[in-house]
């Protein structure tokens, strides 16, 4: 039996280091197939309403670190929903829906039209889901070919983190640099700006997606919003000096964060409350407790199946 994932509790906002490799280890996600996973992934987050702080697509696995505000679906309008379906759809598909709506006579006939759209906003676990089986089609279709792309579940982590002017915490940021700097690790770039594929190297090259994703990691709730080469040069420093996450947390500290354990009541322990649609959907349970207090971002990590700090089960 598929143990579920660990959920952040309901109405509180949950940050998550996802990841999920290519079945048999192959080498098989090239540039056109980067830059089509990239695609889908921002697309389905915009849909969701999932933020993306940081991602690595290497050539045989990807990771993601996702921050999942609570969205409110029923109060947004019809007309919101639709409008949200040109993240996922081509733009003939979204009029045929559209004409399928004003079709619907009732409101209430509309109501359950939209409502398996609305059940998926804000859903970790669909978005995945969506995410690997569109990769998957697209991948078999130009390849020819049947069968299973991905290697079973994907990942998650919950992470515990602090919220507030300060950004998301020393924890995220740091997960956060060992995403980064996954191509160098591998020696594929000698630094992580070098990659473009990673969120840092989006981020040097001015990608807004990405700056934003800086923002929310390094606080935009100042009394100055930094600038965006300040924001990049501040994650650069933290990347280059590759400090030991125990000190990345006293550092935080003597810089005003509250060293008591973070967001106790936004999170469960593991055993705590289960993703109801875990067995469903396709993920993979994954572990609050955090890292190893001396682990270094630059280590050389497991692989992504055996890694239990940072993703395996």
């Amino acid at each position: 039996m598929r143990d579920p994932r660990l959920l952040a509790a309901p109405g509180r906002v949950g940050v998550y280091h996802l990841c999920s490799r290519i079945v048999d280890k192959r080498f098989v996600i090239k540039r056109r197939e980067k830059l089509q996973f990239m695609e889908l992934a921002r697309g389905g987050a915009a849909f969701a309403g999932i933020e993306l702080l940081s991602w690595c697509v290497m050539d045989n696995h990807f990771h993601l670190l996702v921050r999942v505000p609570p969205v409110d679906a029923e109060a947004m309008s019809d007309d919101e929903i639709l409008c949200r379906l040109s993240h996922l759809y081509s733009e003939n598909k979204c009029e045929y829906l559209r004409a399928v709506w004003e079709r619907c006579g009732d409101l209430e006939s509309r109501a359950r039209f939209l409502f398996p759209y609305r059940q998926r906003l804000g859903n970790l676990s669909d978005f995945m889901k969506t995410l690997k089986q569109r990769f998957s089609q697209w991948y078999n279709r130009r390849k020819s070919r049947e069968g299973t792309l991905w290697e079973g579940r994907f990942r998650s982590v919950l992470l515990e983190h602090e919220e507030g002017d300060q950004g998301l915490g020393p924890l995220v940021r740091f997960v956060a640099g060992y995403i980064d700097l996954n191509p160098v690790r591998a020696g594929m770039v000698a630094s992580a700006e070098q990659s473009r594929w990673n969120g840092f190297g989006a981020a040097v090259r001015g990608d807004d997606l990405a700056l934003a994703g800086l923002r929310l990691l390094w606080g935009e709730g100042r009394p100055r919003r930094p600038r965006n080469k300040d924001l990049v040069a501040r994650h650069r420093r933290m990347l280059e000096k590759d400090e030991p996450f125990g000190a990345m947390w006293e550092e935080s500290s003597r810089e005003g964060l509250d060293r008591k354990a973070p967001h106790e009541a936004e999170s469960f322990p593991v055993g705590g409350r289960a993703d109801p649609e875990a067995r469903e959907s396709g993920d993979e349970s994954g572990y609050c407790g955090g890292l190893p207090s001396r682990a270094r971002m630059s280590q050389h990590c497991p692989e992504v199946s055996r890694s239990r700090s940072l993703g395996g089960p």
